[in-house]
């Protein structure tokens, strides 16, 4: 269980750092981050293509008539988006924008468990899940108005979510370590009642 949650706590912490390092480029870089993010995303696709066409050229013996129209427009997607990839910006960011109401939605259940093991200020954990999904909503509506504007406030959503999430993960292992504790103490008071009633058991007989 330790393990898994050393795990789980790792992975959260490299996700957070890069959700800031991405949002403060996106801030300082907006315009050359998403061309170059959506030309990687329109290579892929054309790779894609690519390889489903050749691999019905080469198949000469059983060639599934789907692969030769799915090859061409993959690729043909993929050059377009090449070409002009100020095409699927809006696209990219309502993708990001889906990343950070999960990250929110996750936050929230979070809170949940912390509240359920006596953290007594797990309400500020529900309320910045809130804000993280809310953000996540606002980045999806507003990619579809002024881009410029919507990648910076997509690079602030970025960095708020990267820091809660941190701040969210250390709050979890101090009460999982405050649990722990206690578990510990209780399992010491027990062993030193049972030592204690054997003791007088033993005199008594005696």
């Amino acid at each position: 269980m330790k393990e898994l949650f050393q795990r789980i706590k790792l992975d959260v912490i490299i996700g957070a750092v890069c959700c800031i390092a991405f949002g403060i480029v996106l801030i300082l870089w907006p315009t050359e981050v998403t061309t170059i993010a959506c030309k990687m995303i329109a290579a892929v696709i054309a790779v894609l293509g690519l390889v489903t066409l050749i691999s019905y050229l080469l198949n000469t013996k059983e060639k599934h008539r789907i692969n030769l129209p799915l090859g061409l427009v993959l690729l043909f997607i993929g050059i377009w988006i090449f070409l002009k990839p100020n095409s699927i910006q809006s696209m990219l960011l309502i993708g990001i924008g889906v990343v950070l109401f999960v990250h929110g939605f996750e936050d929230f259940k979070y809170a949940l468990e912390t509240r359920r093991y006596g953290y007594e200020f797990y309400w500020v954990i529900l309320l910045m899940s809130v804000v993280g999904m809310g953000l996540g909503i606002a980045c999806i509506v507003d990619s579809f108005g002024v881009i410029s504007v919507a990648l910076a406030f997509v690079g602030l959503a970025l960095i708020y979510d990267g820091i809660t999430d941190i701040w969210i993960v250390s709050r979890i292992a101090k009460t999982a370590k405050s649990v722990k504790q206690q578990v510990d103490e209780f399992h010491v008071v027990e062993t030193e009642a049972e030592v204690i009633t054997e003791d007088v058991t033993e005199e008594s007989e005696m």
